[in-house]
């Protein structure tokens, strides 16, 4: 199986576990902490329009319709828009547009939305700089872009060299912010394609950074401290104290978390 065929295999096979966590997490503290985070860099106006690329589940699709935008949902899994579809319907949201789509090569016109959201994609593609063009063209000028992720193909690769058992790669700490246990075979599946893909070589977010400046995006934001923010102590919330927070840590293999955010210019 080529490796698009393999990436694809694994997200489908892991949809509706994925679409389980994401729906915990809308009923739980996680919907506020995305909420304000995204609250921060979104536009202002009315009639905004929003691209969520990689929604999975449609967490974020979800929350940016709570904010008022006219939201349009993509993934390249089929098994991950069908869950996203059936959450929708069964949370209400009636107006989202959910479409089966490689993020890579986009079938929007130029200048086609206000804000672009994604989370946990830009490592899993074979062409994250492609993507990034896509992103950008689709953008209006003035309009914003903020993405989510972290260098996890790296970490998954180095995890492996290390020799780094199935117990150690679970090995997560305990946060407001529902994770499910993949199977040995799923992580041994993922980690075989990341360790493929030339952004796992890639020093991140700097080259993130470049990239969107050679394709019109200004005024850009790094947080490497996103972390602290998403993956927040569940003691801390159950007593209602948000100022208490986890400190930088390893979720098994993973990396940590990083936000870029940019403003494309006009």
């Amino acid at each position: 199986m080529e490796i698009q065929g393999k990436i694809n295999n694994y997200w489908s096979k892991r949809a509706n576990e994925f679409s389980e966590c994401r729906l915990k997490d809308l009923e739980g503290f996680q919907r506020k902490i995305w909420i304000d985070i995204i609250s921060e860099a979104v536009p202002e106006g009315k009639g905004l329009r929003a691209l969520d690329l990689g929604t999975g589940a449609g967490f974020y699709a979800f929350l940016l319709a709570d904010l008022g935008f006219e939201v349009t949902a993509v993934d390249y899994s089929q098994n991950m828009i069908d869950n996203a579809v059936k959450n929708s319907e069964k949370l209400g949201y009636t107006d989202i547009k959910f479409i089966k789509m490689d993020a890579q090569n986009l079938e929007f016109q130029n200048e086609s939305f206000n804000f672009i959201i994604s989370r946990n994609v830009t490592w899993t593609l074979l062409d994250p700089k492609r993507a990034y063009e896509e992103w950008c063209r689709v953008l209006v000028p003035g309009g914003k872009i903020m993405n989510f992720d972290a260098n996890y193909g790296q970490g998954f690769k180095l995890a492996e060299e290390a020799g780094q058992n199935y117990k150690e790669m679970q090995n997560w700490s305990r946060s407001t912010y529902s994770r499910a246990v993949q199977s040995e075979e799923l992580i041994r599946q993922r980690n075989d394609f990341a360790k493929q893909l030339y952004i796992c070589d890639i020093v991140r977010p700097q080259w993130d950074v470049d990239i969107l400046l050679q394709n019109g995006i200004s005024k850009i934001t790094i947080d490497t401290e996103i972390s602290s923010r998403v993956y927040v102590d569940i003691q801390g919330n159950e007593e209602g104290n948000s100022d208490k927070k986890s400190s930088k840590r390893k979720f098994g293999s993973d990396s940590n978390l990083f936000m870029v955010y940019g403003i494309k210019e006009s």
